[in-house]
């Protein structure tokens, strides 16, 4: 399997990349195309993206006369979309003979300007109802809680949904005038996983509308980091469940210090034997589940670990994991545990991207976001691989220094006094940079 450049720079004439892996003989393939636009490029319309993206998916093409998501399903596939805090995606996974079809539909539908206000107000009410679902679960809200409490006013610290009462008064022209600023060569990208080879996906891609894009300048980094600070926020929420995350700052997508910090949440909160499952689930159960990424971003990078857990527990969990890994961190990890979390990150992630949509997500993850237009998964498995003792000690060292607490559901403990999280949770799938949280 292999990601394959085609023509100078694997790009369309207009300068739009185009990305793929082809996987000869694959009768399943994923067709996404991205606009690396998210939330932390919203001005002051917050949630924009995220609407921008329903109601592309649910506008009917114009000569077409039919909605991208329906012609998409109509050839045996589906389709969707997801917002991110640096991106949004459209994909359709469909049988590979269709794939030449979806590669049309969601060109057209990135590049689709008949937005109804019928449809636009339809999908602002869609909107504001997952926003509010999500608002009453502590696995979701406590996400939004973390990234604000870890950020604070900086863009990366906004809920990628934005509010409900914000998307509510977004109008046609505010949904135009936002896709105008950000849809040009500059920000949009394809990226395709599958059967069809790269030769075919580019001259696709090449007769549509995304050949034709204005140019357009990249995201803009800015001139400092964002900063992750320390500190705890405590979210109540009237539920009979409670969610927390123990995070801090990590590394960007494409710094490659980031595999050390896998198979580090690997060992702290991945697999059956790892720090905090083994303790606080199975010899405790006090928790039934525990998980742990490492999410980066173009220019930063965070830890989590999270669980639930009952209410009246929330205060011992927090402590017990912290006690946890200050004694871990103190105690260090053998190589022969490293040697084993390495083969757990390495199988996991070639076990994730058999599907076709994982694999064309985490390519564009690393090559879109992280700035790693080269970027294979044979590299990675590399980078992982190379990863010792010594890399997972230097990963940990300040991982308690710097320790962002945040938690939904539970009573206060050291609670800031914090209100409702505005339009917390935007529900994205699970996978290879598709984790808990939108990104």
């Amino acid at each position: 399997m292999t990601a394959a450049a085609v023509g100078s720079g694997a790009a369309l004439r207009s300068g739009v990349p185009v990305l793929v892996r082809h996987r000869p003989g694959a009768e399943v393939s994923a067709v996404t195309v991205w606009l690396r636009t998210g939330a932390r490029d919203e001005r002051a319309a917050l949630g924009i993206t995220h609407l921008l993206e329903h109601v592309l998916m649910q506008a009917e093409l114009p000569g077409r006369g039919v909605r991208p998501v329906d012609a998409i399903e109509a050839l045996g596939g589906e389709a969707n979309a997801v917002t991110s805090r640096e991106y949004l995606m459209l994909y359709a996974r469909v049988p590979t003979d269709a794939a030449a079809e979806a590669a049309a539909l969601l060109a057209e539908s990135l590049t689709n300007t008949a937005f109804p206000a019928d449809v636009v107000a339809a999908e602002a009410r869609v909107v504001a109802e997952e926003l509010r679902l999500a608002a009453s679960e502590p696995d979701d809200v406590v996400h939004d809680v973390f990234f604000r409490t870890a950020f604070g006013a900086h863009p990366l610290g906004r809920p990628v949904g934005g509010s409900i009462a914000a998307v509510s008064a977004l109008q046609p022209a505010d949904l135009l005038a936002h896709q105008a600023e950000h849809v040009h060569a500059g920000r949009v990208a394809v990226v395709v996983s599958g059967g069809v080879p790269a030769e075919q996906v580019h001259r696709l891609f090449e007769a549509g509308p995304l050949a034709d894009l204005p140019p357009g300048p990249p995201p803009a980094v800015d001139p400092a980091p964002p900063v992750v600070t320390p500190g705890r926020t405590d979210h109540q929420l009237n539920t009979d469940s409670a969610a927390l995350i123990l995070g801090g700052a990590a590394v960007p997508l494409g710094d490659p210090r980031h595999a050390g910090y896998d198979v580090l949440m690997e060992l702290v909160a991945g697999g059956n034997a790892a720090l905090l499952v083994e303790e606080i689930r199975s010899r405790r159960g006090l928790s039934y589940d525990v998980w742990g990424y490492a999410s980066g971003y173009r220019d930063a990078g965070v830890w989590r670990a999270g669980m639930t857990t009952a209410p009246e527990q929330l205060d011992e969990v927090v402590s017990l994991a912290v006690g946890l890994l200050g004694e871990q961190i103190d105690r260090g990890w053998t190589e022969a545990e490293v040697a084993a979390a390495r083969r757990r990150v390495a199988g996991q992630v070639q076990v994730d991207l058999e599907s076709s949509l994982e694999d064309a997500t985490m390519l564009g993850a690393y090559a879109l976001i992280g700035g790693a237009p080269e970027w294979t998964l044979r590299g990675y498995l590399d980078q992982i691989a190379a990863v010792g003792a010594g890399d997972i000690a230097a990963c940990a060292a300040g991982l308690l220094d710097g320790l962002v607490i945040a938690t939904a559901g539970g009573p206060a403990g050291t609670a800031d006094g914090s209100g409702p999280v505005p339009g917390s949770g935007v529900g994205v799938a699970a996978g290879p940079g598709l984790e808990p949280g939108g990104r």
